[in-house]
């Protein structure tokens, strides 16, 4: 064998047997030549070292030249030699298998420990199932939480999950397996997994025998024992009760998640009874026999080893003849190697328990235990190691060796069976660990911990551990002072400083607490070696943090505080400021103890921030307030407690919030306040900076600045605290006013809605602006509210207690809150400290000079039509209301210009009276002058003679039916708001601004703004504090008020393409035809008329009964166009005007007055043949046209052709004018063989049969062989058939002998003659205009249907490769060539060849470039199809752009009124987006067709265009949004449910069913699951579409057309059985013979289609019993 191939190292997948060529020196030859090269190292390295290393480095060169030289004495002799296995973390990969026992139980975690002194990390999420699905659960309910809170109207659960508690599931001590998973934390660390999914994952079902060890988590509890999730697939564990009552347990004990340690009494097909592993009884029964493969030992299992070697290090074991395991010294219980070799001969069997699986070099490694307490499970730790030997424990009387291995060296205590072992790197650095502490030799040693796990006391051999003061860390008290802090190094990045402390430990130093100050280089004090004093700051794990600040390591010893235990009230220590939270501050102790300082425990006077008064990490010296030891909270104080004086608190609870306007002394200036003492108590008060003035922040300051201590202000009460001894005062001016006049708000019951009233801004939020008045009384202003720009920042616009004027919006008695409105261009408003130039009053200085109340003087700047300009500055004007310098209405000379008596430059007294907002127009006693807002003045006598402030009536002074003087402010939405003075704003409707309809003809010539009108009070509308007024004596409440002919005022509120809307009185509307409110048809009613226009209207009908109205708002002066009233102002030749009402196959229908309609046929359209006429005209169009008939209502006929419009009207005689006898040219429409079809020419379009037996003297057998279409022939009325509308010709030459031989008819083509459709058109003897208006609906339809290849478009997208113009030819084409395949004959072709007339080509031909386009667009502007070819074009040339371009000018150019157009032109746009665009692009486009199309429609179309293009995932998200947005629409929701449908997916589509039955009013129910029980047969379940029909004739039985409909519906799926057992069910339902004799006809016909007569007979004979019942049911 080549012995340069590597050795075989077994793996988890195959085994490893004993193979022949292996060495011929025994074990112990081996061993002697390990030790003698051990020896050559040692001298070798001692000869050559001249310099002395460290120790650590030493010790690891020789380790490796020993290696070296034993691996090439193994490779020589021994390949198969068996090392004695440690735990190490080099080799705790992920996979590894460990025993361990639980040392500590964290809330997030456990601590497990396993052997050679290693623990392990076990996460909350790696326990069990059970305990992830409960953490899963509590993390689901917290998210809830959080929605909740964002959303406090949704209704929570009482019960909410718990975070799991460890602690009450787990106990230290317990046994437990785990496996080692990845760990993403470059630290030191191990993470293990103790899930029995995963630690059972190798175990199979052969493995499941008897005594196997097997890991499991509590699933359940149940009557007779507990179910443990086993982690195998179909398998479960489960312990009876009998178990526990053996093991001393009880079933209360177990807890779901809880994982054990279990033992496998007995095997099930599905389940396994187990017992608690601990109380296992250690026998043979209990060890494993066998097992499939080394994957299924796992640590835990009792095995029967055999030994194949014994070391000096240990014991070499084979387990199951498969694989290598290997026993420690401590694990074996003997240290010597005598003792190894008496206790553990090779070939000798020994039992003992896996305590891990490893791999090293990729081999699978086991470790065993002899040790009892691991064998026998003891739970719990020994604690005769720690109470013998505590830790720090010295052993000055020296302890021995008894034995070593590569990691230990192991000591006997010479107390009983008491061992140590000592690591490597705890002994003396100077000596060599494996050389130089020889066995039997003896040494100082020190206690440094407890291995519980292996049963040992960690010791160290090292001199400056043992004469140093702490042991180890464990040692090290929090707070303990340290003399000497050695810095070893500086920490990049500001993460502090490392120091040695006690000579030996590695601790740390936080920035924070390196001084009192900030140091920005502390690199320049600390330097690496230099020495400083401080104190143990905390400890975490195994890491010590010290601070070096001088104010805690120069601190009292009783002053430190590290645990509740130290603390007591009254204590005074130092704390550290950790950070700042709402209502105070976080300080820490020492141990990382916190406790909680509020604001009002900072200082004496008010905190309002404690950031403005503390820093973070400031040393402070606190007292201990208040602790709760339990629930570890501690409140601290930086203030003394102090009292109230009597004085005071009754000075305290006589002042009223709001109202109490006082002189204060400034006591104090703070940062950001100013406290103040009240006069007559000292009382003291805080004063915010930005409530010294009712400007910016910047003015406030300057404010703040110029007040001295000592100096008097005014101020106002705004909130009193009794806790804290102190009032809130505010020195603004807007706030002292209202006070003043009693006009600032205090309780919620002040407030209503329109009130506008001052105050100040609490806070700025994202939901909105906070505004505070008194008494804590606070309302919310919305960002909608707030300004004028929804995206502007609120944060950059409005600031803390900034002086805002707001408007109370709405109220919400039940909760107590409202909301407030700062109005358009609020946001500008902020109050500014102006100093004034050149002031008319001269005691005036500063714009705060200006307060309610104060008389000054000013001059006239302007004079506007409802008030006065007066100028007070420079730099400030005023204002002066009508109402406020008008005595009364007699004084007023011209009540159109009432101040037109004032003139410019006039000096005027006046008194200020409040503030008016002239963006919002809404007046103030109270506020502030800002960008919008200007003083309000009052020259009355009344107000300048009164010291008093001005208040305005109110509306419940003011009575009904009192007369007032009002003036005109402004209209505005179509009402007239006026002032009666300020703060008592009216309104009144436009048409009861006079009771003389006349003045409504000039209106705005008599109702200028600032007209002055004496008008009666009609009613107080207190939700929006304003008076109804009225000049009319009666109002008009009902249309039985209205007349026919009357004239009376009205205003327009709403105008359509046909027709306008009037408002008469209160809830009285009429209508106005676009015949009746035009005087001039070229004009459009948009054109002539706006919304909120007064006009004068006059009554043309009422139906009182219907509240129905029409009026004519025509002038009948001097109107361009006549009125059409009746059929009497008609006859025939007239010219009329008229508009475009319906479009039909037949015709138009135009509109000549309110209830005067015409036809315009076909052939009455155009001189020229027009392929698509339709196009050319739209519904409301204007058309000129000449009345061709006037027969009577409902059979007019009008003519648009230009040749009869402007010239002699064509006489085309009608039915009733032909008479017998008469004689006529014609054209053979239809040749058959017993006559011929022949249309006489003059007349309107009429037919008659010649006979074969008329055609000639002679027989005639065959008339088609004779004639074809086309022919001309001259025939001779022979009958008339009034009934049938029926003629009888003749041709026999014999009728015609007194005719001259000249005249023979020529065979000739006879186009003239012809005059459009033919055939279609027979003549319109009668029509009925209301028949034409039911059937609007489906001739719509089928227009549109018709009319499908014109537009090109629909939801199904829109095709780009080909013109849509080519779309129309063919179609147009193919219907020529049915026309032309019907009326050829072989004689035709002889005929001479007709000249083609190609005009109704020119409109369809395809252009061939962009010339072409652009000049048919000229002619053609509204055609979309033009447009949309345009687009086409451009797109196959891969001009996008361009594309785009086209469509952007399409939109501009087409007629608004052509709705349908730009209809197709926005789709062309979605389809463009779609397929050549980005999602942004197409959204952006969709975004705008809504805007401008109906909204509905162009989702139902982006729905198609999604659908054609299969982006099935964007036509869901459309659809969800579609369902919010038209909840209440039916169609959208069956839509949304064919579309799951189409995709099979049901269950998506019953989901939209549920929540369309939640969204749709009840009475839309019905048919939503008409609708989807529709679907359901058709592209579902048909069985589902029982259960949904079943469910409706249960709900409405009387329902019959349910019935129809699912009996079509089983129709169509072809179950006979089904649709019979329907009619019989049907029938038996209470029915009108009507109803009966439909279903049984159906039925009938059903039967017969089926061929069955028998059954058809027994519908009959059901049917005649059905009749003869009711019969006599009727008797």
């Amino acid at each position: 064998m080549d012995s340069s191939a590597p050795a075989s190292k077994l793996s988890s997948s195959e085994v490893s047997f004993p193979r022949g060529g292996g060495s011929v020196l025994s074990a112990v030859e081996l061993k002697t030549i390990s030790n003698k090269a051990t020896e050559d190292v040692l001298f070798e390295q001692k000869a050559a070292s001249t310099k002395k290393r460290p120790a650590a480095a030493d010790q690891k060169n020789r380790k490796k030249q020993k290696n070296k030289k034993l691996s090439g004495a193994a490779s020589k002799d021994d390949a198969e030699l068996v090392e004695i296995s440690h735990f190490t973390f080099k080799n705790m990969l992920p996979g590894a298998e460990v025993l361990g026992q639980i040392m500590a139980i964290h809330p997030n975690g456990l601590s497990l420990g396993f052997g050679d002194n290693l623990t392990g990390h076990v996460p909350i999420t790696s326990i069990s199932a059970e305990i992830s699905e409960q953490l899963e659960k509590y993390s689901a309910a917290d998210d809830s939480d959080e929605e909740d809170e964002e959303d406090p109207t949704q209704a929570t659960s009482s019960f909410k999950p718990e975070m799991p508690k460890l602690a009450e599931l787990f106990t230290v001590g317990k046994w437990l397996r785990a496996t080692v998973i990845p760990d993403g934390d470059k630290k030191k660390s191990i993470h293990l997994t103790i899930v029995p999914e995963t630690v059972n994952a190798h175990i199979e079902a052969a493995d499941l025998d008897a005594n196997t060890i097997v890991q499991g988590s509590v699933k359940s509890i149940e009557d007779h024992g507990v179910v443990f999730n086993l982690g195998l697939e179909s398998t479960t564990g489960f312990m009876d009760k009998k178990e526990l009552k053996k093991a001393g347990l009880t079933i209360s004990s177990y807890k779901p998640g809880q994982v054990h340690l279990l033992s496998i009494a007995t095997v099930n097909l599905r389940a396994v009874t187990v017992r608690p592993a601990e109380n296992e009884n250690f026998n043979k029964k209990t060890v494993a026999t066998s097992v499939s493969t080394i994957d299924a030992i796992h640590p835990g299992l009792i095995v029967n080893a055999r030994v194949s070697d014994n070391l000096d290090e240990g014991v070499v074991l084979r387990i199951f003849d498969m694989a290598d395991a290997t026993m420690t010294l401590p694990h074996a219980g003997e240290y010597t190697a005598a003792s190894l070799k008496n206790h553990f001969a090779i070939g000798a069997n020994v039992r003992a328990r896996v305590i891990g699986v490893i791999s090293e070099e990729g081999t699978k490694k086991f470790l065993l235990s002899r040790s009892p307490r691991i064998v026998e499970f003891k739970t719990g730790f020994n604690q005769e190691l720690s109470e013998s030997f505590p830790i720090g424990f010295i052993f000055d009387s020296k302890v021995e060796v008894v034995g070593m291995d590569r990691e230990f060296l192991y000591i006997s205590t010479g107390a009983g069976n008491i061992y140590g072992q000592v690591h490597k790197s705890h002994t003396d650095p100077e000596k060599i660990a494996g050389i130089e502490y020889p066995v039997g030799s003896q040494y100082r040693a020190r206690v440094l911990g407890v291995n519980q796990f292996d049963n040992l006391l960690r010791l160290s051999f090292n001199p400056t551990t043992i004469d140093s003061k702490f042991a180890s860390v464990d040692d090290i008290t929090v707070g303990e002072y340290i003399p000497s802090a050695e810095i070893v190094q500086i920490l990049p990045e500001n993460k502090g400083v490392l120091v040695k402390i006690f000579g030996q430990f590695d601790a740390l130093v936080p920035m924070k607490h390196l001084s009192d100050i900030k140091l920005v280089y502390p690199e320049r004090k600390f330097k690496v070696g230099s020495k400083f004093k401080g104190r143990v700051l905390d400890k975490r794990g195994r890491k010590i943090l010290v601070s070096l600040r001088k104010t805690l390591v120069n601190m009292e010893d009783d002053a430190v505080v590290a645990k509740m235990a130290d603390l007591s009230v009254g204590l005074r220590t130092i704390a550290v400021v950790e950070k700042f939270v709402k209502g105070g501050a976080v300080v820490s102790f020492f141990n990382n103890l916190r406790a909680f300082l509020p604001n009002n425990e900072i200082s004496e006077s008010f905190v309002k921030d404690a950031a403005d008064y503390l820093k973070q990490y400031q040393a402070v010296s606190v007292r201990i307030l208040r602790f709760d030891a339990e629930n570890e909270k501690i409140s601290v104080t930086l203030r003394q407690s102090s009292e109230l004086s009597d004085a005071q608190a009754t000075h305290l609870e006589t002042l009223q919030i709001g109202r109490s306007v006082v002189k204060a002394t400034v006591a104090e200036k703070t940062k950001e306040n100013i406290i103040v003492e009240l006069d007559g108590s000292n009382l003291r008060g805080v004063i915010a900076t930005c409530h010294l003035s009712d400007g910016n922040y910047e003015e406030s300051r300057i404010v703040y600045k110029a007040l001295e201590i000592g100096s008097s202000i005014d101020v106002i009460i705004l909130e009193k605290d009794f806790k804290n001894r102190l009032v809130t005062v505010s020195a603004k001016k807007s706030l002292i006013n209202a006070a003043k006049s009693e006009t600032l708000p205090i309780h919620y019951e002040d407030l209503h809605v329109g009130l506008t009233v001052p105050g100040y801004v609490m806070s700025v939020t994202n939901m909105g602006i906070f505004v505070r008045f008194c008494g804590r009384l606070t309302g919310l202003v919305l960002p909608r509210n707030a300004t004028s720009n929804p995206g502007e920042d609120l944060q950059k616009l409005f600031f803390k207690d900034q002086s805002v004027s707001c408007e109370v919006l709405k109220l919400d008695d039940e909760n107590r809150r409202f909301l407030l409105s700062f109005g358009v261009g609020a946001e500008a408003e902020v109050a500014k400290t102006v100093r004034l130039k050149n002031p008319v009053d001269s005691s005036k200085k500063l714009l705060s000079d200006y307060s309610t109340s104060d008389i000054t003087t000013g001059t006239v700047h302007s004079v506007e039509s409802d008030h006065l300009n007066i100028k007070l500055a420079d730099n400030l004007i005023g204002r002066i209301h009508a109402s406020q310098c008008i005595e009364s209405w007699d004084s007023i000379k011209n009540t159109k210009t009432p101040l037109s008596g004032f003139k410019v430059g006039q000096k005027i007294k006046a008194k200020v009276i409040g503030f008016y907002n002239t963006k919002t127009h809404k007046f103030s006693t109270s506020g502030f002058v800002g960008t919008s807002t200007t003083i309000e003045l009052s020259s009355l006598a009344s107000e300048t003679s009164s010291s008093s402030p001005y208040k305005p009536a109110v509306l419940e002074d003011l009575k009904v039916g009192d007369e007032v003087v009002a003036y005109i402010d402004r209209y505005e939405h179509g009402v007239t708001c006026l002032n009666v003075a300020p703060g008592v704003p009216a309104q009144a409707a436009l048409y009861d601004l006079s009771s003389d309809v006349l003045t409504f003809e000039k209106f705005e010539t008599n109702f200028p703004v600032g007209a002055a009108l004496k008008l009666k009070i009609l009613r107080q509308d207190f939700k929006h504090r304003t008076l109804i007024l009225s000049a009319r004596d009666l109002e008009i409440e009902s249309y039985s008020q209205l007349k026919v002919g009357d004239k009376m005022a009205a205003k327009i509120f709403k105008i359509t393409d046909a027709f306008v809307l009037v408002e008469l009185g209160k809830e009285v509307n009429a209508l106005s035809d676009i015949t009746e409110a035009l005087s001039d048809y070229d004009q459009a009613l948009a054109d002539v008329f706006h919304v909120g226009q007064a006009v004068v209207a006059t009554v043309t009908s009422v139906n009182a009964a219907e509240q129905k109205a029409s009026v004519s708002l025509r002038s009948e002066k001097n109107p361009k166009d006549r009125a059409i009233k009746s059929i009497d102002d008609l006859k025939r030749g007239d010219l009329v005007k008229g508009f475009v009402k319906s479009i039909s196959d037949v015709g138009l229908y135009v509109t000549l007055g309110r209830n005067i309609s015409a036809l315009v046929r076909v052939s009455d359209i155009s001189d020229a043949f027009l392929a698509d006429w339709k196009k050319f005209f739209k519904p409301n169009q204007c058309v000129l046209g000449k009345i061709s008939q006037c027969k009577g209502e409902g059979r007019i006929l009008m003519t648009l052709k230009e040749s009869e419009v402007n010239g002699d009207l064509t006489s085309y005689k009608t039915f009733d004018e032909l008479e017998v006898g008469q004689n006529y040219d014609g054209s053979v429409k239809q040749a058959m063989d017993f006559g011929v079809f022949v249309k006489l020419d003059g007349t309107a379009n009429i037919s008659g049969l010649c006979h074969r037996s008329e055609i000639s003297d002679n027989v005639v057998e065959n008339a088609s062989a004779l004639f074809g279409a086309g022919d001309r022939v001259k025939v001779k009325i022979l009958k008339i058939d009034q009934d049938k509308k029926q003629l009888s010709l003749g041709m026999k030459a014999s009728y015609f002998t007194d005719i001259q031989q000249d005249s023979d008819v020529e065979m000739e083509d006879a186009e003239d003659a012809e005059s459009g459709d033919d055939e279609d058109n027979e003549e319109m003897v009668d029509f009925d205009e209301s028949a034409d208006e039911d059937n609007d609906e489906e001739t719509e339809k089928a227009n549109t249907a018709k009319s499908s290849a014109m537009t090109g478009l629909s939801t199904n997208g829109f095709d780009w490769t080909a013109s849509i113009l080519d779309q129309v030819e063919d179609d147009e084409s193919s219907d020529d060539d049915a026309d032309n395949f019907m009326n050829t004959d072989k004689k035709k072709r002889k005929a001479k060849k007709q000249v083609e007339d190609k005009t109704g080509e020119i409109n369809s031909r395809a252009p061939q470039s962009v010339g072409d386009f652009e000049r048919l667009l000229v002619g053609n502007p509204n055609s979309s199809i033009l447009w949309m070819n345009y687009m086409s074009f451009q797109l196959q040339l891969g001009e996008i752009d361009k594309s785009r371009e086209i469509a952007e000018r399409a939109l501009k150019t087409i007629n608004y009124r052509d709705e349908q157009e730009k209809m197709n032109i926005w789709i062309a746009i979605l389809n463009l987006e779609n397929s050549f665009g980005s999602d942004e692009s197409l959204a952006e486009a969709f975004k705008r067709s809504v805007q401008y199309m109906d909204s509905l429609t162009m989702h139902q179309k982006l729905i198609g265009i999604y659908q054609l293009s299969e982006k099935f995932d964007k036509a869901e998200q459309l659809f969800k949004t579609m369902t919010k947005k038209f909840s209440q629409n039916v169609a959208v929701w069956v839509l949304n449910g064919s579309f799951f449908f189409k995709r099979e997916m049901a269950d998506e589509a019953h989901q939209v069913l549920a929540r369309a039955l939640q969204a749709l009013p009840k009475r839309d129910h019905i048919e939503i699951v008409r609708k989807f029980g529709q679907l359901e047969f058709s592209e579902g379940d048909p069985e589902q579409g029982r259960s949904l029909f079943e469910g409706l004739i249960t709900d409405a039985p009387k329902r019959i057309d349910l019935w129809n409909v699912y009996i079509d519906q089983e129709i169509k799926q072809g179950d006979r059985d089904r649709v019979e057992a329907l009619f019989e069910r049907v029938i038996t339902k209470k029915l009108s013979k009507k109803q009966a004799k439909f279903f049984f006809s159906k039925w009938l016909s059903f039967e017969e289609e089926k061929g069955d007569e028998q059954a058809a007979a027994r519908v009959k004979a059901l049917a005649i019993e059905f009749v003869q019942k009711q019969s006599k049911d009727e008797e």
